[in-house]
């Protein structure tokens, strides 16, 4: 279920953050594994936490904050671009945000799960299949980006910053117009 849900287009938002997370790397550069790793574990405590019912927030809030670490992960990544010369990412300063984003897609994830499970007297292996299926989705997606993102510099001859710029402008458009629509639902 967790593959499939996290792959279905209705639930692009999510998509949408994995191509601003990785638009800076292509197959060559290994740092992505450490910050979707981040995610991942964050994801996974808030997925659980929710689910076993200890932390709680109503899904409107965790809704609208979704199109919002879109948007802040684009920006992170286009600010540096207006300073001259090459683009630098640096691990650590986004290791912890990314961390935190993974908590907030999680909760994002938790009223769906929360439903599948329905009654079950014991959520611990429905709960570690989906977030399985989740992550192997996830890998997927991010292979998807790394494709293209490899293409671009490879094949197109496209560098990092037109790439980034190319990648993460319209990431950011959709996650700020996300944002209004979902503000104005609230």
């Amino acid at each position: 279920m967790g593959l499939l849900h996290i792959l279905d287009w209705q639930g692009y938002d999510h998509m949408l953050f994995l191509l601003a997370l990785c638009c800076v790397f292509t197959f060559g550069d290994k740092r992505w594994v450490w910050l979707v790793s981040a995610f991942t574990i964050g994801h996974a405590i808030s997925l659980a936490l929710s689910v076993l019912n200890v932390v709680r927030l109503p899904s409107s809030w965790i809704e609208t904050m979704i199109p919002v670490t879109i948007a802040f992960s684009c920006i992170q990544h286009l600010w540096p671009l207006l300073k001259p010369g090459k683009y630098v990412l640096t691990e650590k300063s986004v290791l912890p945000t990314v961390l935190a984003f993974g908590l907030i897609h999680g909760l994002g994830f938790s009223n769906f799960l929360r439903s599948m499970l329905g009654s079950e007297s014991s959520i611990a292996f429905p709960l570690f299949s989906f977030h399985v299926g989740l992550e192997l989705g996830q890998i997927l997606i991010i292979l998807a980006v790394l494709s293209v993102t490899t293409a671009m510099d490879k094949i197109l001859n496209i560098n990092q910053n037109k790439r980034i710029v190319l990648l993460a402008s319209p990431v950011l458009l959709l996650s700020l117009w996300m944002l209004v629509s979902r503000l104005m639902m609230l």
